[in-house]
């Protein structure tokens, strides 16, 4: 379960969209089980939201173990990740109304947090200080905000077991759902795009998919590009002299094949980090081999990030 959440979290967060990672945690109260959502994405905000909807029989170690999965996950893929807590008053139910006040105060009581080495005794040097509270709008007493929730997310061990998860999951992801993955994120991002891509069944000569190009009244112009899609860490070597990341060409009639294409060809590579980039390659190769006079093997990869705004950058350079 957690693997294919995984997968489709990835999935719904590479456009760069700007969630809002929200833990219900009530306190107090029988019917206080915590809820996580982070809405579903929309095209055209700056936002994105996912409901999760757990089991209530599910202990709270566990409904945390997935909260800070599910977050850790988020922080890589997608900007200005931010958690919120639903707080409810322990005495009268009341919802507490600022939830950005309340983080704010929760946080900045957790800077004096000590290192994992020192937090042995963190709990019972915080308990015996006063812990952070905000009033209640209802019954105007004292809502705590350092609860379970707070303590278990906080936690070293419940951080080593997301740890663990998230190594589990990356070994369990084989290279081909890697590339599954890739295809369909290209997919779609060409799909938000209003372009049209067709992925082919047979990739021998380095091209995987094509992406064609519309007009302004949608209509198919014939004018498209190639792709080569590669999935992993291991395509790439940085150097450590200049940091520049390079691509080897395993077999030269790829390259050939590339050079000598009617249409442009782009090498997308996609990192474990779910980052996508993509490059011109087939002007690079001409230059690089002075038009085939020499051997390339090696492409310096300087591509720039994979998404709707890049793909309409490239229908407007091929139809102008």
């Amino acid at each position: 379960m957690v693997r294919s959440i995984s997968e489709s979290i990835h999935t719904l967060f590479s456009s760069g969209a700007k969630p809002r990672l929200s833990v219900s945690g009530f306190t107090g109260r029988p019917r206080s089980m915590s809820s996580l959502k982070s809405g579903s994405q929309e095209r055209n905000r700056s936002s994105a939201n996912n409901r999760a909807k757990r089991d209530p029989a599910v202990s709270m170690e566990e409904k945390i173990i997935f909260s800070k999965y599910l977050h850790e996950h988020l922080l890589p893929h997608a900007r200005d990740v931010e958690r919120l807590r639903h707080y409810v008053c322990p005495d009268c139910g009341t919802p507490v109304g600022n939830r950005e006040v309340a983080m704010k105060r929760l946080n900045d009581w957790l800077r004096g947090r000590p290192p994992q080495s020192e937090a042995t005794g963190f709990k019972v040097r915080k308990e015996k200080e006063e812990t952070p509270s905000i009033i209640c709008v209802g019954c105007e007493k004292r809502v705590p905000l350092w609860d379970e929730m707070e303590q278990c997310f906080a936690s070293p061990e419940i951080q080593q077991r997301v740890r663990d998860m998230q190594e589990e999951s990356a070994i369990e992801l084989s290279n081909q759902s890697k590339e599954r993955a890739l295809v369909g994120e290209v997919i779609s991002t060409v799909a938000l795009a209003n372009q049209i891509c067709r992925e082919f069944t047979v990739s021998d000569h380095g091209i995987d998919m094509e992406i064609e190009f519309t007009d302004d009244v949608h209509e198919a112009t014939n004018q498209k590009i190639y792709l080569q899609l590669k999935s992993g860490d291991s395509y790439t070597r940085k150097s450590k002299k200049d940091g520049a990341e390079t691509f080897t060409i395993k077999d030269q009639r790829h390259a050939r094949y590339w050079m000598a294409s009617a249409f442009p060809v782009l090498l997308v590579i996609r990192n474990s980090e779910g980052e996508v980039r993509w490059m011109e390659v087939r002007e690079w190769l001409k230059r690089a081999s002075d038009n085939g006079k020499k051997p390339v093997k090696q492409i310096v990869f300087e591509g720039e990030r994979f998404d709707v705004m890049s793909v309409r950058r490239w229908r407007e350079t091929i139809l102008t």
